[in-house]
């Protein structure tokens, strides 16, 4: 299985089905399902469908316009357009991978891996569970709504059979009652304002009475908690790590300098903590 290398938080991007421009110097002539590499992790950790590489961009206002493909934030797009990265290679169907994937890294490979026949086989093995549980959802879905969609119609008075036949998407005629969608609640969102010693130094203060007791360390790497969590930065990488317990900041540095720079976080501007499960968590620029 052919892999491609991608550095981070543009790895996280294609998986997420955020980014589907992929920029590299020349084009791609092939056509497929290829793994992606995180660059630097030694991991495998999802895959996506390369369908087209298209035409280099010609100018600086071209390549701007078309950020919400590629996902190059503004203040490093003169950059990558001078240093070559013109060339788009469109990416799409991205899934990351339950479990990253080890992998050894053959020596020189900056492009493209074959990755080994073991490896290939782990990754395979992922995206059909994948594959098949999705399948799974979605007749689970089907079957819900369809439950909802009988009960209306039984009980539904004559203006609602109308807008249903003159396709209304009124507001009024919410489902309620077999299919409720739940608000996150006040208690599972903090706000932290960035300073600039935030963006300095790559972190973000954390208030610890939000975090599970045993995802928090100590003040180094050998005193790691006894337990990780999930932390998705949007945008940026998902990433598992713990909070340490003395400077009150998430210990992986790398994956918040990415989140500032993709999402263009200055100082005083306000970010959101979600938390969206016991050991999961979402970080995100408040607008």
């Amino acid at each position: 299985m052919k892999a491609i290398v991608v550095r981070e938080p543009y790895a996280s991007l294609i998986l997420r089905g955020e980014k589907t421009w992929e920029m590299r110097k020349a084009a791609c002539h092939y056509r497929g399902v290829v793994a992606v590499i995180s660059k630097g992790s030694g991991t495998v950790v999802g895959t996506a469908e390369i369908v087209d590489s298209l035409s280099s961009i010609d100018s600086l206002e071209e390549y701007a316009q078309a950020e919400p493909k590629h996902r190059v934030p503004q203040n490093l797009q003169r950059q990558a357009f001078s240093d070559g990265w013109r060339t788009p290679w469109v990416l799409l169907n991205g899934r990351r991978l339950t479990t990253p994937v080890l992998y050894k890294h053959p020596s020189g490979a900056v492009i493209w891996v074959n990755l080994s026949e073991d490896v290939t086989a782990k990754v395979r093995q992922q995206t059909q569970c994948m594959v098949l549980r999705s399948s799974e959802e979605s007749r689970v879905l089907h079957r819900i709504l369809g439950k909802v969609g009988s009960s209306l119609s039984g009980r539904a008075g004559p203006e609602l059979h109308s807008a249903a036949r003159e396709g209304s998407s009124s507001p009024r005629y919410a489902l309620t009652e077999d299919l409720t969608l739940g608000d996150v609640s006040s208690e599972s969102i903090r706000r932290v304002t960035i300073t600039g010693g935030n963006l300095r130094n790559d972190h973000i203060y954390l208030p610890l009475d939000f975090f599970p007791e045993e995802a928090i360390g100590g003040e180094n790497k050998s005193a790691r908690a006894a337990r990780t969590i999930t932390v998705i930065f949007k945008p940026g990488q998902v990433v598992q790590t713990d909070v340490d317990r003395n400077k009150k900041i998430f210990r992986a540095r790398s994956a918040v300098r990415d989140f500032f720079a993709v999402a263009g976080v200055l100082e005083g501007d306000v970010v959101c903590l979600t938390r969206t499960g016991t050991f999961c968590y979402e970080v995100t620029k408040e607008s």
